[in-house]
């Protein structure tokens, strides 16, 4: 019994200290990076061409982006469509560009935060070369 006492008293003296401190927890929170990656793709007269392409804005900034598309020759671009990545919370861009010229894809202020998935429709103007590289870059 007296063993029992000791044991028991002495559990709620080593005890008490550690229920009386306060315990501080910080925490720092680091940017990622804004990131572009698409498949490997050409544009050819005879047609359209679909790409995906992934874009990450991992920033926290909320500062907006602008996709831009580059090619050897002139293509346009028919159609964009966006969703979030699968297991990503992204808050989808608010602005989308279609037709001439190198933009394809402007995210206003405060969205296009997160993963999305695109699929960006490229059809080549016809004249020039009979296929042309496709390259994506995300500023």
């Amino acid at each position: 019994m007296r063993r029992l006492l000791i044991s028991g008293f002495a559990a709620l003296v080593l005890a008490a200290p550690a229920g009386a401190g306060t315990i501080v927890i910080r925490l720092t929170f680091v940017p990622g990076k804004l990131t572009a990656r698409a498949a490997l793709a050409t544009a050819t007269a005879s047609g359209v061409q679909r790409v995906p392409v992934t874009v990450a804005d991992g920033r926290g900034s909320g500062q907006g982006w602008t996709l831009r598309l580059s090619a050897a020759r002139k293509v346009t671009i028919v159609g964009v469509t966006v969703r979030c990545a699968a297991n990503s919370t992204c808050r989808l861009p608010a602005a989308v560009r279609r037709g001439s010229g190198n933009v394809v894809l402007q995210a206003a202020r405060d969205t296009g935060m997160g993963v999305m998935n695109l699929v960006v429709t490229v059809a080549a103007v016809s004249g020039g070369t009979p296929a042309t590289p496709l390259s994506f870059t995300v500023s």
